[in-house]
């Protein structure tokens, strides 16, 4: 039986209420939901336009130099196999974007003002449903459903625009390692980093002070390099449900650097794509060391280390991100892609040591639907056999498929169902869950106000 139907429903409206009346004013985390694709207006109508509320004035605003948006993601999702028990749930996402062109505001040429509020709601099936897996199987949950400030950053382009700078609160993701998040499981979204070294590494909607340089070597490669503060107080939740700042950067005793270093190719033309090989360091201390038995595992997190274990320093990991068109049938988008990631952090520190992830997807799969999407995936995520002892290593394997209705200009949904086999790995046996391979079923929810 379905525990949790007429909670979700009341949630879901809640979230409903809460965007149409902010709108009307005007995800253990991953990236944004993907936005629906955009539709251009025909004569306003409430079907076509890319709004829901219309255009209030924005095409005006944005003239000017001012892009506001709104938009609403939301994951209902329940297991129908696997775990401790048959539930359902779900969890989402309000997201506020607010772009400021410094051209047209103020002059200033490539210039940029950036904010984004992120409010988070909802429930964590894995936990819920006793399924013991690495990743969470509604990516958008985590990080506390409180308000929280994603970016407030400067940017500014120099060099002919060879020369991209940023400074502020960013999330690391944002500029590296970025992965799509069209997917519902984790192992298919966000910046795969940050999903198995989610101890220091915070993806979206998480932000840290950080500087950022992007170099553009010819039109279609380009080096970069940034700075973070990785201060564990980003990930602080205060108790009247609002989090807009962390402690002082460096305040923390566990607080240190991280740095990455990404190398980019951007192929042109109809089969473009984007191919990204890179790497990460971080200095601050790390006590887990490959130390058997010690290590307290969170799902979706990763390794949290016993705080008692020594001192060691140094932290580190290298990643592939290739996403590249392959068909061109006809239209800016309508054709196959793929989308392969792979990370894999050093076995001396890493709980989870590395994750691979294979992505299909087919836009325009129906001639009389040329929105529309289907899509599939494949990955695993490996327990470090030296770092938890007697039930350590193991891989967890989730395949996930979907297919995307463009409902209206401004509503899109995916119909999904994920089957995780071998959930947690081993890892989690000790702690007496079961380790039944999961179906879960979810609905994926885009509005755009």
């Amino acid at each position: 039986m379905l525990h949790r139907s007429v909670r979700t429903a009341r949630m879901w409206g809640v979230g409903v209420v809460l965007s149409s009346v902010l709108s009307g004013g005007g995800a253990y985390a991953a990236d944004l939901i993907t936005k629906a694709p955009p539709v251009p207006y025909v004569n306003d109508d409430f079907w076509t336009r890319p709004y829901l509320l219309g255009d209030l004035g924005r095409t005006k605003l944005k003239q000017m130099g001012i892009d506001l948006s709104l938009e609403l993601g939301d994951e209902a999702v329940a297991n129908l196999s696997g775990g401790n028990n048959r539930q359902a749930t779900q969890a989402g996402q309000l997201t506020f974007q607010a772009k400021f062109d410094m051209a047209k505001l103020a002059g200033i040429h490539g210039g940029m003002i950036g904010v984004t509020l992120v409010q988070r709601f909802g429930y964590n099936l894995n936990s819920d449903a006793g399924i013991p897996a690495l990743m969470l199987t509604n990516e958008v949950y985590g990080r506390g459903n409180i308000l929280r400030l994603t970016e407030l950053y400067y940017d500014q382009k120099l060099l002919d625009d060879r020369l991209e700078l940023k400074g502020g609160r960013l999330p690391v993701g944002s500029d590296f390692f970025f992965g799509n998040c069209e997917f519902i499981n984790l192992t298919f979204c966000g910046g795969q980093p940050g999903n198995i070294q989610g101890g220091y590494i915070f993806n979206f909607p998480v932000s840290q002070w950080a500087g950022v340089a992007h170099f553009n070597i010819t039109k279609e490669v380009q080096i970069s390099a940034g700075v973070y503060d990785a201060n564990p107080n980003y990930l602080t939740t205060s108790d009247y449900g609002v989090y807009l700042a962390p402690g002082i950067p460096g305040s923390n005793p566990g607080s240190g650097v991280l740095v990455p270093v990404e190398l980019t190719w951007r192929p042109q033309g109809h089969l473009y794509g984007t191919w990204r090989l890179g790497g990460w360091y971080d200095n601050a201390s790390t006590i887990d060391g490959g130390l058997p038995g010690i290590i307290t595992t969170v799902p979706g997190v990763g390794g949290v280390p016993d705080q008692n274990l020594g001192d060691q320093r140094g932290r580190y990991g290298i990643y592939e991100s290739i996403l590249q068109r392959l068909t061109d049938e006809g239209g800016p988008a309508k054709g196959w892609y793929i989308d392969l990631n792979t990370s894999v952090a050093d076995h001396r520190t890493a709980f989870e040591d590395y994750q691979v992830s294979l992505m299909f997807k087919h836009t325009g799969t129906f001639s009389f639907r040329p929105l529309d999407e289907v899509a599939f995936g494949v990955g695993t995520t490996h327990v470090n056999s030296a770092a938890l002892s007697p039930n350590a290593g193991g891989n967890e394997v989730p395949l996930e498929v979907w297919y995307g209705w463009q409902a209206t200009g401004w509503l899109n949904l995916k119909f999904d169902a994920q089957y995780v086999i071998n959930p947690g790995g081993r890892g989690f046996n000790a702690a007496g869950l079961k380790t039944d391979d999961a179906w879960v079923l979810g609905l994926r929810t885009t509005v755009k106000f």
